[in-house]
């Protein structure tokens, strides 16, 4: 049955649906993962899109693949791999603007096997640490470093949702999934070129203050740890004023007294260290050097800080590791300085209210810990413990996976395959596997590829190619506007099958994949965006402006590497 315009009644309906999720996820008023329930509903009840098809994407390669990656990459991330890379890397490199360049390259790498707002929020304290040494304020910072995450991950199927979301439409219409690395030549000179425009957009970002708003923009200037230093220690030989300004701690007290004339650091001390909670990770990666209690339960894997507030039942209690892990399974790693002068051993020092405490333990116990005592949780983000064998797991799976699917084993497969032997090795904890997966993107995920069929079946991707005549330079502009001010995976659903349409249909989706993957314009066009809002106290204007300047280099980068190929 055709209607007015030439359309049909199925055309009509699917254009309808799509109105209306656009418009929930514009205005926000449901979580997205139910919109695309909804979407999925709704297509199957107008029989649109057959049911079976529709909830056969559940187990669809691309999904199944998305959620191995958000567990490896989890199990990557927490293992402190990343933080001792960012951490040696503002050690050693004292130029600004090559360490600059040098973070940016990092995470613009990294984020092709990372989620990007984990790798954002994991150089957070980095950027602080910079830009407090730079003497710069750190609304220069942040969004180049928002970007980088952003911009680096389309080099590889997997490294964003839109590219596998891609890949499964590519398998929808021609039966064969594309190569792990089918981008990454134009995801290579996209990150090149991108990172001197961040270097660009790092001069021209403004200088503001950033304003604390809430208990999780507070930052404790340190924490009083103990550290034991055996006779195979790097520290041992070095001066006190050597480990200070090369490692970023100060040295408080060292213990036994008898040993704190020496001039040099040698076996047998205990140092009373005061020390930022993202530098841990790469003290405990020092080899001979024991943060206790850490050593006896590195298992625990993550640490959290804590505020001590008024009308806690601690206050007035010293701290008591043994009798605390005892009862809770938490350790107390430190207390924060507040200026205090140290006579002796941490567990001496007495806890008063405003004090912040950095406890080790899985989450169970230390969220039992936290109401016994009234506490209150400081910060949204814990240090990780540097775990070479977790973060080399993490690594061997990867690659396995990778390699696997290279030499043509099916890609699903083999990315369960990698989750399964992190289980079973144990660097995954099984008991957290599925905190990890990230469920509402994967829901949402299976609606919009029912919509990208219902697209392609119904027709309207053709006379969308006819509106936008086949030019690659519409095809990514309307792509990029429709994932900046809607969703990414949103765009791709609609673009994706209209690039199909192309001539050339595969230079046409590498310019759905590289324009969906560029939101850069607004604060909520990105979750890596958002998380460095508030923190450089930016306008929606910055994003506009360094934003639009990104997607041009993307476009015009991705347009003359598919041209010359």
């Amino acid at each position: 049955m055709h209607i007015t315009f030439g359309l049909t009644f199925t055309q009509y309906y699917v254009i309808s649906i799509l109105i209306l999720s656009t418009i929930l996820l514009l205005l926000r008023v449901i979580r997205h993962d139910i919109v695309g329930l909804l979407t999925i509903v709704l297509l199957t009840i107008g029989g649109v899109v057959p049911v079976d098809d529709a909830l056969s994407f559940f187990g669809s390669t691309a999904i199944i693949v998305l959620a191995s990656i958000m567990v490896i990459s989890k199990v990557l991330e927490e293992s402190g791999f990343i933080d001792r890379l960012a951490d040696d890397s503002t050690r050693y490199l004292k130029n600004s603007i090559i360490l600059i360049l040098v973070i940016l390259t990092i995470v613009s790498f990294a984020s092709g096997f990372i989620s990007d707002v984990a790798l954002t929020a994991i150089f957070i304290p980095y950027m602080y640490v910079v830009s407090r040494n730079l003497k710069k304020r750190i609304s220069k910072f942040m969004i180049p470093l928002s970007y980088a995450a952003i911009v680096g991950g389309r080099y590889t199927i997997f490294g964003t949702s839109t590219n596998l979301f891609i890949d499964q439409l590519w398998f929808e219409k021609f039966n064969e999934y594309l190569s792990v690395f089918q981008f990454i030549k134009v995801g290579i000179a996209i990150i090149a070129v991108s990172i001197p425009t961040l270097l660009f957009i790092y001069l021209i970002m403004p200088s503001r203050e950033n304003i604390v708003t809430s208990i999780e923009d507070l930052k404790v200037g340190g924490y009083i740890i103990e550290a034991e230093v055996d006779n195979q220690c790097e520290w041992v030989g070095k001066t006190r004023s050597y480990i200070e300004k090369n490692y970023n701690v100060k040295i408080r007290a060292i213990l036994p007294r008898r040993m704190a004339r020496r001039r040099v650091i040698t076996g047998g001390m205990t140092l009373v260290l005061e020390v930022p909670v993202e530098k841990i990770p790469s003290l405990t990666s020092i080899g001979g050097l024991k943060i206790t209690p850490i050593e006896e339960s590195k298992q625990a894997g993550e640490l959290t800080e804590v505020l001590v507030p008024n009308g806690s039942r601690l206050i007035g209690s010293n701290i008591s590791s043994e009798y605390v892990m005892s009862r809770y399974g938490v350790s107390v790693i430190g207390i924060s300085s507040s200026g205090r002068r140290i006579y002796g051993r941490i567990s001496h020092m007495t806890i008063k209210p405003g004090d912040a405490l950095l406890l080790m333990g899985n989450e169970d116990s230390v969220s039992r810990f936290m109401s016994d005592y009234g506490l209150l949780p400081l910060g949204a983000k814990g240090a990780r413990i540097f775990n070479v064998r977790k973060g080399m797991a993490a690594l061997v799976a990867l690659i396995a996976a990778t390699v696997l699917s290279l030499i043509g084993f099916n890609t699903a497969l083999s990315f369960m395959l990698a989750t399964v032997a992190l289980i079973i090795s144990g660097a995954a904890n099984y008991r957290r596997i599925y905190q990890y997966i990230e469920w509402p993107i994967l829901v949402f995920m299976v609606g919009y590829l029912s919509l990208g069929y219902a697209i392609e079946s119904s027709g309207l991707s053709s006379l969308i190619f006819n509106l936008i005549r086949g030019n690659l330079v519409a095809l990514f502009l309307l792509t990029s506007l429709l994932a900046n001010f809607i969703n990414n995976m949103a765009a791709a659903a609609i673009m994706g099958p209209v690039a199909l349409s192309f001539r050339n249909p595969l230079e046409a989706l590498t310019i759905v994949a590289m324009a969906s993957s560029s939101t850069f314009l607004t604060p909520y066009s990105h979750p890596a965006n958002l998380l460095v809002y508030n923190i450089g106290s930016y306008k929606v204007k910055d994003y506009l402006i360094a934003g639009s300047i990104m997607l041009v280099v993307v476009m015009i980068v991705s347009l003359v590497i598919i041209k010359a190929a």
